[in-house]
């Protein structure tokens, strides 16, 4: 079992030290609210980043819109292969 303490040690001796981590925790998982570090202790998300703060980790909605993308092939390559995805999301 990994622990938040070698996992620190393991990051300090491959990221450069520019690369900022504000807290010694390393999730291994999350769901809604909560997340789950690489020792088995719970947390609650207060932080709740850009891509989760309006729905959680894992929202279901949002977990099935992202399946359906990646099994239709719209891949946000607008340039290379231009899809009507681009100008229905734009019009909204």
């Amino acid at each position: 079992m990994n622990s938040n303490r070698a996992m620190m040690a393991r990051r300090s001796d491959a990221v450069p030290r520019g690369v900022g981590q504000i807290h010694p925790i390393f999730a291994e998982r999350a769901e809604n609210c909560r997340v789950w570090d690489v020792e088995g202790r719970e947390y609650l998300d207060f932080a709740g980043g850009i891509a989760v703060l309006n729905t959680g980790h894992l929202h279901p909605q949002v977990v099935a819109a992202v399946e359906d993308q990646l099994k239709s092939c719209r891949i946000p390559a607008s340039r290379c292969w231009p899809m009507s995805l681009i100008w229905r999301c734009a019009k909204r």
